[in-house]
């Protein structure tokens, strides 16, 4: 189980802008920034064809001030992927390859 966080996030921070799962549309849409001082977007995650969706809550002490990081990324296994961050773990089952993108 290898982590996927350098070929997803080449050149961004951790540091997550927006985290969006749409149920109609089956996406998981996830934006990381260039760094946590500017909060400028970078680099867009999207994993399309989710067939399951959970998450649980790593930290239950909520922070507004907080800025949430991705700390992992790795297939579990085929068609499971899991994106572990300071405050949560979320599994999804996806059809698709991940697809990551520069924002400009």
């Amino acid at each position: 189980m290898s982590d996927l966080m350098d070929t997803y996030l080449e050149g961004c921070s951790p540091y997550i802008s927006k985290l969006n799962y749409d149920i109609d549309k089956r996406i998981l849409t996830m934006v990381c920034v260039k760094n946590a001082n500017d909060n400028v977007p970078h680099t867009k995650v999207t994993f399309t064809g989710v067939r399951a969706y959970s998450e649980e809550t790593m930290d239950d002490e909520f922070d507004d001030h907080c800025i949430d990081g991705v700390v992992g990324m790795n297939w579990v296994k085929e068609k499971v992927f899991c994106i572990h961050t300071d405050k949560k773990e979320i599994i999804i089952e996806i059809e698709n390859e991940p697809t990551s993108e520069k924002i400009v």
